[in-house]
């Protein structure tokens, strides 16, 4: 019997799962770790349809007064950003000039807008069922 209350990937997926991150360019690893919530999360899912509703809302009142609505690469660039801040939960061994940077919406904001490969690598480990067993 599958039991439900067991196998529940919202539960799973809010209590986070943490990875190391990886240095793209070499696969070193770089004592960096980041918790993530898993895409499957109340977190993510209701950030999504936030997301979805704001989206088609100006779709619709683009369509009103004649015109169509498009997103823009600066546009698509912050929401990924927002995306990837409600996926993360904390981060640790993370820093810059030798100076540890706490986690805070802010810093991840800053963080994840410069260093596109750690926003990559957040978004995989939080898409990643497996994680989340």
């Amino acid at each position: 019997m599958l039991d439900l209350k067991v196998k529940n990937l919202s539960e799973t997926s809010e209590a986070g799962y943490e990875f190391e991150l990886v240095w793209p360019p070499t696969g070193e690893r770089t004592g960096a770790f980041v918790k993530v919530r898993g895409a499957e999360s109340k977190v993510a899912r209701a950030y999504a349809r936030k997301k979805y509703t704001e989206y088609r809302q100006k779709e619709i009142t683009a369509k009103r007064k004649g015109r169509e609505e498009e997103m823009s690469l600066e546009d698509a660039e912050d929401m990924a950003i927002e995306s990837c801040i409600t996926r993360i939960i904390s981060w640790r061994g993370l820093g810059e000039a030798g100076t540890e940077v706490p986690f805070t919406k802010e810093n991840a904001e800053r963080i994840l807008r410069e260093h596109s490969w750690i926003r990559t690598e957040v978004m995989n480990a939080s898409d990643e069922l497996l994680n989340f067993q």
